[in-house]
């Protein structure tokens, strides 16, 4: 039978940054790296492991693959110190570690179903060279008893072990930073579920080296993976309730930013504004709507948050369309300067970013679009397939429309009297970021049209 003392035993006891466990950690992305990270800086020796060569060769000098400010400084410290090493060799990775946490996302397809392709395939690699005693702990989205069903049958095949007897298998979500600071997920409380309790308890004490949070004991699997799901759900449902609430203030002269906060000030709630931005949990829904079907049962309010969210570019366009008939202006032909393009504000990443969708939408309507984002180069906007410029300045030249779609803190210091000089007059703001005030818009002789700011006069 697995025992947890094969993993907690002496050598896990060690104190400081001498610990002589190996960990592999399967999948570099928003959620492995940041727990190689905090594992290495615990004192373990970590493995990483990823299919996509660019991102091995990326992080093995140093350098995160994407966008994670409080990441940077403690990844190169720990290439340097080579306590993180990355490869793509799952055979020489696997049979020398102890641990191995399993991060790889399942994918949703343009239907909105569930593809688990990658991290069967990942699981059928660590299979293959998987060692009796190893604790394998999962962090992915999963449908609910995927871990215990597709995971699980795959190891086993693989390896020809038995989980639960011959290695340790143990769910814990893993969340993506999303620009917030590395440490702040130490102090936050963790999820933790195991197949038996000698892996459970293998598990905690992994957990226990680099979270200093409670750990949060489920009774199995499947619940552990239904409370990742619900909390991107609750996420996703609010947002979709603030987009339509906001909707009805545009049209009842409400400003809903007012509204939010006035709510909000009561302590007992928390309002979320309205908006483009997209995180990586916009996914998640799908996994639980799709596993729903599979009984049976319609997740009417989850399935109906997911269009209200998705179908927000078309509510965007329409206030974009308003705003220019208020200038004495049509769609077609219109130019549109475009401020920003990230998925999250003051974060260098595309990654679920609905902003493209709206510049595809724009320009299918004959809309003439230019793209400024200070998070991005030049070269990297233009490789992306757009018209830029090298300042904001230069970009609003000749412009009809400032379309200020990521609420970047650089943009709320917009000198808007000097952009007004350069552009087509007379021009429009549509703020989609809620950073700008619309009487001050206004005062500068722009029409102003917000995301639920049902305030303007022009």
């Amino acid at each position: 039978m697995f025992e947890a003392a094969k993993i907690k035993g002496g050598d896990l006891a060690i104190k400081g940054k001498n610990r002589k466990v190996t960990v592999a950690v399967v999948g570099c992305g928003r959620k492995g790296l940041p727990v190689a990270c905090l594992l290495a800086e615990a004192g373990f020796k970590v493995i990483c492991i990823d299919f996509d060569h660019y991102v091995i060769e990326r992080v093995r000098r140093g350098l995160i693959p994407f966008d994670e400010p409080s990441l940077k400084e403690v990844l190169a410290r720990n290439i340097k110190s080579k306590r993180i090493s990355v490869t793509s060799n799952f055979e020489e990775a696997v049979s020398t570690s102890q641990v191995i946490f399993l991060t790889v996302p399942a994918t949703i397809d343009e239907q909105g179903r569930p593809d688990f392709t990658f991290i069967e395939r990942a699981c059928r690699y660590i299979g293959l060279s998987l060692r009796p005693g190893t604790l394998i702990i999962v962090g992915s989205s999963l449908s609910p008893g995927t871990t215990e069903s597709l995971l699980k049958e795959t190891l086993e095949t693989a390896s020809g072990l038995k989980a639960g007897e011959d290695f340790g298998l143990a769910y814990s979500p893993v969340y993506p930073l999303q620009g917030r600071p590395i440490w702040e997920v130490v102090n936050q409380p963790h999820v933790l579920a195991a197949i038996n309790d000698p892996s459970y308890e293998a598990a905690k004490e992994i957990l226990s080296t680099f979270l200093k949070g409670e750990i949060i004991k489920v009774r199995n699997i499947r619940t552990a993976e239904a409370t990742l799901l619900l909390r991107s759900i609750y996420m996703d449902v609010n947002k979709a309730l603030s987009n339509e609430i906001s909707e009805l203030c545009e049209r009842m002269g409400i400003d809903f930013m007012e509204v939010m906060k006035s709510v909000n000030a009561q302590g007992q709630y928390n309002v979320l504004p309205p908006g483009m931005a997209c995180d990586v949990y916009s996914r998640d829904p799908y996994l639980l709507i799709s596993e729903a079907e599979s009984l049976r049962i319609k997740l009417r309010i989850v399935s109906t948050s997911r269009r209200v969210n998705e179908g927000l570019n078309s509510r965007v366009f329409r206030l974009l369309r308003d705003a220019l008939r208020s200038c004495g202006k049509t769609v077609r032909r219109a130019r549109v300067l475009v401020l920003g393009i990230s998925g999250m504000p003051n974060l260098k990443s595309l990654e679920s970013s609905p902003i493209p969708e709206l510049i595809s939408m724009m320009q299918e309507k004959g809309v003439y679009v230019r793209v400024f984002d200070p998070l991005f180069s030049y070269k990297e906007i233009k490789k992306l397939g757009y018209e830029t410029e090298r300042s904001i300045t230069q970009a609003a030249k000749d412009m009809d429309c400032l379309l200020l779609a990521v609420g970047h803190d650089r943009f709320r210091r917009l000198n808007l009297k000097r952009l007004k000089i350069v552009m087509r007059k007379p021009a429009a703001v549509v703020d989609l970021s809620h950073l700008l005030n619309c009487t001050e818009v206004e005062n500068e002789g722009f029409i102003y049209r917000g995301l639920g700011r049902g305030v303007w006069s022009k």
